[in-house]
């Protein structure tokens, strides 16, 4: 009997689904739209994983009537879901050989970090980081922009706004980012408040760009802006060292954190090279940008479901995968 595995990685916008053989070799890939419970319900967000299941297998020519099917998905918003997600979807999928749901968090840690403690940071619209101690997924930081947005891209873009408002006030000097945020927003920044407000959040961050681009044209306030999130985020390595080291009789040797999310992937390496500047140095952090996509993480997740696979070799399944990938 064959063994087949199935990773999803679902978001606010897009659902990627990719089903591979035991060596690793990419089978079919499919994609659909957003599947995060709290934006298209639990039940939709359900409905999206079986279909790209289905579809998969049926592209694949696999069938879990005479093949071993483990299915993983690593969905953005699911923690708050994960019972009744999985409960669904082991309904929905009773002929796999495994089905199991968590948070898309898992999958950019186990995407660099298969196996082992470590932690991540996401850094897009949003930040937060996670630590995988063992079996527990701890969450540090990332309490929602009305609480604990710092180092996400909402607060880069909302600090550059703000910026570009006090020195049109005349109480902070110039900066290169007026004209820039003028240009983006087609108007001058104290014209466009309703339009800000109206758009709300991923409308501010999408101004995060500009900063780094005014930074790395040695603007003075972009870079103060940068520093004070990058700083953010380092508190975040540093929490999580706290966390990882706690009650435990021997100190580890070193904490790794894989970077990931829109403004990490874009301006890798800086930025996650600013921020492990920024870590105390009391702290052995080895801070990385992840290099491969997201769904590649909850395929290790859906291998892990397989008991005959305890003693998986990723690095080579990742290498057949990239080497396959459409």
């Amino acid at each position: 009997m064959n063994h087949y595995y199935i990773g999803i990685d679902g978001g606010g916008t897009k659902t990627e689904a990719v089903l591979i053989d035991g060596k690793g070799t990419v089978l079919a890939r499919r994609v659909a739209g957003a599947s995060n419970p709290n934006d298209v319900t639990p039940s939709v967000s359900c409905d999206v994983m079986e279909s790209l299941v289905l579809d998969l297998i049926g592209e694949a020519g696999v069938s879990p009537s005479s093949d071993r099917i483990f299915v993983f998905g690593g969905i953005a918003g699911a923690l708050n879901h994960r019972d009744s997600l999985v409960r669904d979807m082991k309904s929905r999928l009773p002929d796999m050989a495994a089905v199991d749901i968590g948070s898309d968090v898992v999958n950019l840690l186990s995407g660099t970090l298969p196996t082992g403690d470590g932690a991540c940071i996401i850094c897009g619209t949003g930040s937060a980081c996670f630590l995988r101690r063992g079996d527990k997924l701890i969450r540090i930081g990332g309490w929602g922009y009305l609480l604990d947005s710092a180092g996400s891209g909402y607060d880069i873009g909302r600090q550059a706004l703000e910026a570009v408002l006090r020195a049109h006030d005349r109480r902070d000097p110039d900066t290169m980012l007026t004209d820039l945020l003028s240009e983006k927003l087609g108007g001058e920044v104290h014209t466009k408040l309703s339009e800000i407000y109206e758009k709300g959040k991923p409308y501010i961050a999408s101004c995060a760009p500009a900063v780094f681009e005014a930074a790395s044209k040695k603007d003075a306030t972009a870079q103060a802006i940068l520093m004070r999130n990058a700083s953010a985020l380092a508190e975040y390595v540093e929490a999580a060292w706290l966390w990882l080291c706690e009650g435990r009789d021997v100190t580890p040797t070193s904490i790794p954190v894989v970077m990931g999310g829109g403004i990490s992937q874009h301006e890798a390496p800086m930025w996650s090279d600013l921020v492990a500047s920024m870590v105390d140095e009391d702290v052995p952090a080895r801070v990385q940008t992840t290099e491969t996509p997201m769904v590649w993480g909850a395929i290790v997740e859906a291998v892990k479901l397989d008991a005959s696979c305890a003693a998986a070799d990723f690095d080579a399944l990742r290498e057949q995968y990239l080497a396959t990938r459409p």
